[in-house]
């Protein structure tokens, strides 16, 4: 049985290393290259506002807390 499986990984290695030309031709068509754009204008349309979110999140974070604190409190139903 040993013998065997020399033989078989050399067959899936030729064959794993073989060109598929049906699957070639379901690819793109090749044409020109895309422009490359720098990325600091892409950053800029991305979002216009890079300001620090960490005002906004920290008062999101309270406001959770006390909301928690507040179902918290509250007696079970029965």
């Amino acid at each position: 049985m040993t013998v065997f499986r020399p033989a078989a990984l050399s067959l899936v290695l030729v064959t794993a290393c073989a060109p598929f030309p049906a699957i070639d031709r379901l690819g793109p068509e090749t044409g020109p290259v895309p422009q490359l754009l720098p990325i600091d204008s892409l950053l800029e349309q991305a979002s216009g506002d890079s300001s620090d979110p960490g005002a906004g999140l920290q008062a999101r974070a309270d406001a959770l807390r006390a909301r928690a604190a507040a179902l918290g409190s509250r007696s079970p139903a029965p």
